[in-house]
């Protein structure tokens, strides 16, 4: 740092070790770390707060204790933003156990649990599948005078969806309008995602017609799903139509659109078809899954 005329006090180091971590470049986030401790500066909750986010998004949890410990022997305290993104990292690694612990920690420190605390731990409930879990968990947040933001509605209407409760959805997505809270294209798919699986073709494209008028524009997910919807209702055409529809959109259509539209084209013993966009994936890139080589041999034998 003296050959670049930077005069090294530990906000300066601070600064480079957070911006290395974020870029995903731990090794050079410690190495600054070690230059810091090396000519005798001393690093503060900030200093280690950007190494242990740089270590939580690489899920490198054992180390993040080890800088823990650390900051405990030192005497420096953890504060509400490591506290925050450690509890992140745990969730994100399946630990939530370990995350609710350290929750707990938390809050004898005086740190209460924010919105971002509650909906950090519905969605990891959620990748584990404890869906009721992850709706008891921010029912309690209410409860407890914690105001939902855009997320937590995101993931209730995300859950009741996959439970099969449109209606509920639908209501909470409203009163999340009411709320003042926008959705946003992740709440659309997960709404749209919900009608699909109801064979509702009528009202997931209504709310895709909405989306679009509020300025948010749908993505691969959008298309995929209502592809995949079309098809499971055997209406290929309009599948057909959306899968084409993307190109014309620049959006690159991924594995598992091609094999929602594969699947569909078999089923109505279209096959030509099928093979043709069998082949396009196969020059995309694309490794076809068992599912695409079930349709096309299913297919085959009911000929």
């Amino acid at each position: 740092m003296h050959e670049k005329g930077i005069e090294p006090d530990v906000q300066v180091y601070t600064s480079m070790i957070s911006w290395h971590s974020k870029l995903g470049n731990i090794k050079r986030a410690f190495s600054l770390f070690d230059e810091l401790i090396t000519i005798g500066l001393l690093p503060n909750a900030h200093t280690y707060g950007g190494l242990i986010n740089g270590l939580c998004k690489s899920g490198q949890m054992e180390a993040v204790e080890i800088l823990v410990n650390e900051m405990q022997s030192k005497g420096i305290d953890l504060n509400k933003v490591i506290f925050n993104t450690i509890i992140d990292g745990y969730c994100k690694i399946g630990k939530i156990n370990d995350a609710l612990k350290l929750h707990v920690v938390m809050e004898k420190k005086g740190n209460r649990a924010d919105v971002f605390f509650y909906n950090t731990i519905a969605s990891g409930l959620c990748k584990l599948n404890h869906f009721n879990a992850a709706k008891r968990f921010l029912f309690t947040m209410v409860e407890k005078g914690v105001s939902p933001n855009f997320v937590s509605y995101t993931t209730l209407i995300t859950i009741y969806c996959k439970e099969g409760n449109v209606l509920e959805a639908k209501r909470l997505f409203r009163e999340m309008e009411c709320q003042g809270h926008m959705p946003s294209t992740v709440t659309y798919n997960s709404l749209i995602d919900g009608y699909c699986r109801k064979a509702n073709m009528k009202e997931a494209h209504k709310l895709r017609v909405e989306m679009e008028e509020k300025g948010l524009l749908p993505d691969v997910y959008t298309y995929t799903t209502l592809i995949h919807g079309h098809c499971v209702v055997r209406k290929v055409d309009e599948a057909l139509e959306l899968f084409n529809e993307m190109t014309k959109r620049g959006l690159a259509r991924n594995i598992v659109t091609y094999t929602a539209m594969i699947s569909g084209l078999s089923k109505e013993g279209r096959l030509d078809e099928a093979f043709r966009l069998y082949d396009e994936m196969i020059k995309e890139g694309l490794t076809p899954d068992d599912t695409v080589y079930s349709s096309l041999v299913a297919s085959l034998h009911s000929t």
